[in-house]
């Protein structure tokens, strides 16, 4: 039987510290200024919300739950800083 929250979970468990952000394809149709998606690995449904200095915030999508997965830099390659919770 099909289980969200453990395929939310597997699905989080691909982007590990210093996952290449860059490397996805971005949605145009759905994507506005600094709210973008993008189609992750396995197909993922990633989120990604930047502000106008140099920081993206990461969540991949998995039906009706997102799970943060940190942040990347423009300035530093667009890698992926995990973080165990989200940073304020």
């Amino acid at each position: 039987m099909f289980n969200l929250k453990e395929n939310a979970m597997n699905s989080v468990g691909k982007y590990v510290e210093g996952t290449r952000m860059s490397q996805f394809h971005r949605i145009n149709e759905i994507s506005l200024y600094n709210f973008n998606y993008y189609i992750g690995f396995d197909s993922d449904l990633l989120f990604c919300k930047s502000d106008d200095d140099n920081t993206s915030e990461w969540w991949v999508i998995n039906g009706n739950e997102a799970h943060y997965l940190g942040e990347s830099y423009f300035d530093d390659d667009e890698l992926l800083n995990i973080y165990k919770t989200r940073q304020i």
